[in-house]
This record gives C-alpha cells, sequence and structure tokens, in this order.
C-alpha cells in the first residue's frame, strides 16, 4: 500500500491516482458550464456606461419636455425589464419624492407665465403673488429632467457590482474610483448605524424629546462612523492600495450585443444632435405664455433607440 490515493491500487500504476483524476473529469464541465452561464448573463460596465451617458446627454441637451420623457419611458422599461419593479421600489419613492418636491418649488417661487390659476396676497411671506400654469408645466419639466436623469443612472447599482464598474474604469482611474467607491461606502454605513445606534438607546431607555436629545445619537453616529473609516484606510494600506497598478485576471469582453446597445446608444446621441443642428428638434419654454412642444421625426427615432437594452440585456427580476 503506497502513500496518498496511490495505496488504493498499489502495485497497478495504470490505475494508481485514478479515482481522483475521474472526479476531476466529472467536475471539470460542470464548472466549464457553469462559467460559461455566468459570462452569457453578466452585464458589461462599458455597454451600461454608453448607454447611460446617451440617456444624459439627450436629456440634459434639449428643453424639450416631450423627447426628455422619452427618455425617462425608456430608462424606467429598462430597469423594470432587466432589474425587476422590486428592486426598483426604494428608487421609485425618491424619485417620486425629490419630482414632487421640485414641482412644488418651482410653483410657489416662480410667480412667471400669463396663466393665471390663483393668486395670494403679497403680504404673505415667500407665499404671496400669482401661481401661474407656466410655473407648473416648467416644474413638471424639471421633474422629468431629475428622474430620467436618476433612471439613466440607476443601472450601475442595481444591475452591476462595484467590481464590475471598477473593472470598467481605465487605468488611469482605477484609484479615483477605488477612492469614490470606498467614500460612497460611508453613506451606507452612516445609515446602518444610525439605526443601530438608535435601537440601543432606546433599549437604554433614550426617547427622542427634542433637538438636544439627538446629541445622544448623532455624537456615536460619527464616531463609528470615523472609527470605521480609519479601519477601511489602514485596511486598505495594508494591502498595498497604491502601490502598483490596478491589476484583473480577465476584464469582461464586449459581446454582439453589447456592441449593439453602444452603437445604438451613440447613434441617438449623434442623431439627436444632428437633428438638432438642422433645426428638427424645437426647443421648448414655458414663459412668458404656455405652449404644446413639438415632436420632430428625427429626434424621436433617435430617442427611440435607448430602448434597445430592454430588448438585449438579460431579465434579472
Amino acid at each position: 500500500m503506497g502513500p496518498g490515493t496511490n495505496r488504493v491500487h498499489a502495485g497497478d500504476p495504470a490505475r494508481q491516482g485514478g479515482g481522483w483524476l475521474e472526479v476531476y473529469r466529472r467536475r471539470l464541465p460542470r464548472a466549464a458550464t457553469a462559467s460559461q452561464g455566468a459570462e452569457v448573463d453578466a452585464m458589461n460596465a462599458r455597454t451600461v456606461a454608453a448607454w447611460s451617458a446617451a440617456c444624459l446627454f439627450i436629456v440634459l441637451f434639449t428643453t424639450n419636455p416631450a423627447y426628455k420623457l422619452i427618455v425617462l419611458l425608456a430608462a424606467f422599461t429598462t430597469l423594470a425589464a432587466s432589474a425587476g419593479i422590486r428592486r426598483m421600489r426604494r428608487l421609485l419613492v425618491g424619485v417620486a419624492c425629490i419630482g414632487i418636491v421640485d414641482v412644488v418649488l418651482n410653483f410657489v417661487s416662480a410667480h412667471l407665465g400669463r396663466t393665471i390659476l390663483f393668486s395670494l396676497p403679497d403680504s404673505i411671506p415667500a407665499l404671496g403673488g400669482v401661481y401661474t400654469l407656466e410655473a407648473l408645466a416648467s416644474g413638471l419639466s424639471g421633474a422629468i429632467t431629475i428622474a430620467a436623469a436618476i433612471f439613466a443612472a440607476a443601472p450601475f447599482s442595481l444591475m452591476l457590482q462595484p467590481h464590475d464598474v471598477m473593472d470598467a474604469l481605465p487605468r488611469a482611474l482605477s484609484r479615483t474610483g477605488t477612492a469614490i467607491a470606498a467614500s460612497m461606502n460611508l453613506v451606507s454605513m452612516v445609515g446602518t448605524t444610525f439605526t443601530e445606534v438608535t435601537e440601543a438607546q432606546r433599549l437604554r431607555g433614550w426617547r427622542p424629546r427634542g433637538p438636544a436629545s439627538w446629541a445622544e445619537v448623532v455624537v456615536p453616529v460619527v464616531l463609528t462612523s470615523a472609527e470605521g473609516s480609519i479601519q477601511l484606510a489602514e485596511s486598505m494600506e495594508a494591502r498595498g492600495f497604491g502601490s502598483a497598478t490596478r491589476t484583473t485576471f480577465q476584464r469582461p469582453k464586449l459581446g454582439n450585443g453589447d456592441w449593439l446597445v453602444i452603437a445604438a446608444s451613440s447613434l441617438a446621441a449623434a442623431g439627436f444632435v444632428a437633428a438638432s443642428a438642422m433645426g428638427w428638434a424645437s426647443d421648448w419654454y414655458a414663459y412668458p405664455s404656455l405652449s404644446a412642444p413639438r415632436i420632430g421625426l428625427a429626434p424621436l427615432a433617435a430617442c427611440l433607440l435607448l430602448f434597445v437594452p430592454v430588448l438585449m440585456w438579460p431579465r434579472r427580476a
């Protein structure tokens, strides 16, 4: 009987180690299949960046709310089809709150326009004056812009992992991206720490009794968050962060679907700029009198190209 696996078939060189080799042969196809499936279903961060950049460019380039609304629908449909409505609940609530605040602030503060809905006495501080339909429409246009921009950037957090975004960055920006990712980690850390400290203080009998009482919660949260940031910096220093350029085992490759999305996004942005230069994409202004936004066929077709990811990106709902 020989040592190790060879003791099973001692004296038979042809069969020595055969048991482990057979197990390896049986496991290898499964592992290869799993890795191939992961490559097929994986999202490419560079493709997402190209599509998001095209959406943001069109939304910020035009003043026409009709085109902004189409981009908003494209971004929302893409997220709903790829990420799922359940994962978008918090995002939807946040976007709705931001949009409502934007509309209300613009409606209350901008006393401009010819179509007067009602008026309040000028003696009322900050609220007095006329309230116009143009101010309401301008606020709605701004809310659409904000919502479209948020939905266009949301795939980076809902559909990609942090390391996917890091791998997609150029090597010159790898350290900057790591620093930004580490700083963004502080936001979630503060939220988690605030919940834990609040629960611990309530168990000790603490109750909110005014602004002064919140010092018993704010001070531990700040100290704990600062301590966590220092520990993160120490761990990054111990791992040699910044001592050499970032390396990857295998960079994600662009597939045919990725190239199609990139081409459609680039064509959408370039087509919209060309349509605007030709005068086919009309601008829109809410003041001094409200008018319906005009829609051109060429800029409309450019915006519709942003729906391509709905067909190409995998469903993850």
